[in-house]
């Protein structure tokens, strides 16, 4: 027995208006079961969906929609049963059109109970998700073609989704990283601080790499740790914006740029030879084109070597420089001044006529730096510079000795 509404509206309009609402419905398909699952109430949305009609239907059992496999296993009577047990539940499987087309179909299912509590029937209301089926395993698909490895996090850092080069990289499987922090990826002394760009990146998530110009580090299920690249970009879901992390193992990039390093070091250091040619002497021939770092391993190397030796002076020879231009001389005067500090007198050597013109050409002010034109003209000056020097120590020695005895 139905119960008028208190408002004195018809009930049969009611139902009326109830029905026009339901057939607006476009997205879903309603329909309404007996309480044996048989079709009591067929949507234009559902006719749209399936392709049946009404009257095809009416009072038939929606296992018309099903396919033979699940006919076979009992799929309708066992949901039906669970429905009436347990109350509303959701599927998600397969469905036949008229034509015999297959689509995914998502269902909810719930039961209509009467007055005693028993079901009098069932609500089922049903949406086509063959099309974000397909996207989803697209994407999946392309998460695990991926070269890289993939961890998509959701808003609470917690893992959400990893592909296989994930499981490889870090060599955990995928059901012990899902649901847990991000920072499990993390060297435990790194932890604190990674927390801190990630917190910022959610903050703001746009494409950029993470933690530019630092050495970000990785660490795999055995502890052992790695060096990392990461590329965070934002991916927006249904559920809200997750973050996509995209990690690259670069071990083998950072040895390669270590050996390149090492190696460009030993070329400097060839290239920049500190030759001690006699006792207190040391020459320095400079060859190819100076520029700052160069420059920079020269004066060290110089002074390295000056330290060593105790020597009172060193030849610049430059004959192996193509040009001189005023970036190049003023590396050369600052050598001179720092190998003047430690008590040394520099001489420069090989200087080219076409290398003097230009100097003056430039308005460079060498200082006080001695020039010689050869290598050998050089080093004669430095032996007259090294007689020099001991005579006048030998002259101040005396007069010490000469001052100590009249006391």
């Amino acid at each position: 027995m139905t119960r008028a509404p208190e408002d004195g509206q018809d009930p049969q309009a009611s139902l009326r208006d109830l029905e026009e609402m339901l057939d607006a419905v476009t997205d879903h398909a309603v329909i309404k079961l007996g309480p044996g699952g048989e079709v009591a109430r067929w949507s234009r949305s559902a006719q749209a969906m399936t392709g049946y009609a009404e009257g095809e239907l009416m009072g038939q059992p929606l296992s018309v929609l099903r396919t033979e496999e699940d006919r076979d296993a009992g799929l309708v009577e066992q949901e039906l049963e669970t429905v009436r047990r347990d109350g509303r539940q959701e599927f998600q499987s397969w469905r036949v059109r008229k034509g015999g087309e297959r689509f995914l179909a998502h269902v909810a299912l719930t039961p209509l109970r009467g007055a005693d509590g028993e079901v009098t029937g069932f609500v089922k209301v049903m949406s086509d998700a063959t099309e974000s089926a397909r996207a989803e395993s697209l994407f999946h698909g392309l998460l695990e073609s991926a070269p890289d490895a993939m961890v998509i996090v959701g808003p609470n850092a917690r893992i959400v989704l990893v592909n296989r080069q994930t499981e490889a990289l870090f060599g955990f499987e995928r059901q012990e990283l899902v649901g847990r922090e991000i920072e499990v990826l993390v060297p435990p002394r790194f932890r604190n601080r990674h927390i801190g760009h990630r917190n910022g990146f959610l903050a703001d998530p746009r494409l950029r790499p993470m933690g530019a110009g630092l050495e970000l580090w990785g660490l795999r299920r055995d502890g052992t740790e790695f060096p990392i690249e990461i590329s965070l970009s934002p991916l927006e879901t249904s559920e809200g914006t997750r973050v996509a992390a995209a990690i690259r193992d670069v071990t083998e990039r950072r040895e390669t740029e270590q050996r390149l390093q090492r190696q460009r070091d030993e070329i400097l250091e060839l290239s920049t030879p500190v030759i001690q040619v006699w006792d207190k002497v040391l020459a320095l021939p400079i060859i190819g084109t100076l520029d700052t770092l160069r420059a920079t391993r020269l004066t060290e190397g110089l002074l390295e070597k000056i330290a060593q030796t105790q020597a009172e002076v060193a030849i610049l020879d430059i004959s192996g420089v193509p040009t001189i231009d005023t970036q190049v001389a003023q590396h050369l005067l600052k050598t001179v001044q720092a190998a003047a500090l430690m008590g040394t007198v520099s001489i420069m050597s090989g200087v080219r006529p076409e290398t003097a013109q230009s100097m003056v050409h430039l308005g460079i002010d060498m200082g006080r730096l001695r020039s010689r034109n050869t290598l050998q003209d050089a080093l004669q000056l430095a032996l007259a510079v090294l007689t020099e020097r001991a005579g006048t120590a030998a002259s101040a020695s005396r007069a010490l000795h000469a001052g100590g005895l009249g006391e």
